[in-house]
């Protein structure tokens, strides 16, 4: 396909050319009809009307030619003017997705400077989220709908009391209620931005179980997006895998174990099982862990202490098995 530019040209030339076509057509049909040429026709005619007809047919090319050069002249203005147009388009597309970006590292930021302890959790849970979905095959609108979700999962936790989030004893009953409000915090934090607008759902469902069992609104199985589904199970996985003062933490070996028995009341089986197989890739293993530990803080790590089974899970947890509320599965969300 020619390009709109060169298109422009021709649109001008036909007009020009045409002009030219017709005194051609005139004169073969004077020709014809006379047996005299158009000069000695004219001469001829003296004053006539007809000879001045004749006339302005010799013209008709001159006419034409400047109605094509004025055509071309407007043509291009608009094109001018289109191009302009898009251009400051495109300037102001990419200075919005540039504060986009910025907004999104802000408030990760923002977060991770509540607690040393959760620093690099949402970067990681992206990573891992991210190779589920490349294990099921997901869209790339998918995956970009879910990198976002998962690096601002979480944000709703800058409204929540950091005596809460860093309390290394039980939390109480009102207390962990507070906790369960961060996912609805976050979308009333991002909703006046429209650009965040695709990533709300993933966000605030990012706690609900198969079961139903979950918050903040009790969905059960497919209710729940897949994409929360997925962020669910890579929030899970680190959550029971990272340090944090208020409880112990597992090896990947065991997290793996403890998730795939909780799969069907409480996560996706079909997740679940990315998540089993992602894990054995290299990859796996060399995601970074950004968050800061306690030989770099010089503080040494307060592990919730394990009495009895069943205590030290937040509560209204006792539909978890005692071994993923040891480890801190619920653990406030983290």
């Amino acid at each position: 396909m020619a390009p709109r530019n060169e298109i422009d040209h021709h649109i001008s030339l036909t007009i020009s050319f045409s002009g030219w076509l017709v005194l051609l057509g005139y004169l073969l049909y004077l020709y014809h009809e006379s047996n005299t040429d158009i000069v000695s026709l004219v001469l001829a005619s003296g004053g006539s009307v007809k000879a001045q007809y004749n006339l302005l047919v010799l013209l008709a090319p001159l006419i034409s030619s400047i109605l094509g050069y004025v055509v071309n002249r407007r043509i291009l203005q608009y094109q001018n003017k289109y191009h302009e147009a898009n251009q400051f388009k495109d300037m102001a597309e990419d200075e919005l997705l540039e504060t986009i970006n910025s907004l999104i590292v802000g408030f990760v930021n923002a977060l991770d400077a509540k607690s040393h302890w959760t620093k690099g959790h949402s970067i990681r849970v992206k990573h891992y989220c991210l190779m589920i979905a490349e294990e099921l095959d997901l869209t790339e609108e998918q995956r970009e709908i879910l990198k976002i979700g998962a690096l601002l999962h979480d944000i709703g936790k800058i409204g929540t009391y950091d005596d809460i989030l860093n309390k290394t004893e039980t939390l109480t009953q009102a207390e962990f209620d507070q906790i369960k409000k961060h996912p609805e915090h976050a979308v009333q934090i991002l909703s006046p931005i429209k650009k965040f607008h695709p990533f709300l759902d993933v966000i605030k469902f990012h706690h609900e179980r198969m079961d139903g069992y979950g918050y903040p609104s009790g969905l059960i199985g497919t209710e729940i997006p897949l994409l929360a589904r997925i962020l669910c199970v890579g929030d899970a996985y680190d959550a029971i895998t990272s340090m944090r003062p208020y409880k112990t933490h597992m090896s990947k070996e065991e997290a793996i174990c403890e998730i795939q028995r909780k799969a069907g009341p409480q996560f996706d089986p079909q997740v679940v099982q990315a998540l089993a197989k992602v894990c054995t890739m290299p990859a796996f293993d060399n995601i970074v862990d950004d968050s800061t530990n306690a030989a770099e803080t010089g503080e040494e790590l307060r592990p919730r202490e394990q009495a009895d089974p069943g205590q030290g899970a937040e509560p209204g947890s006792s539909h978890l098995s005692t071994g993923l509320a040891a480890a801190g599965l619920i653990d406030r969300g983290l």
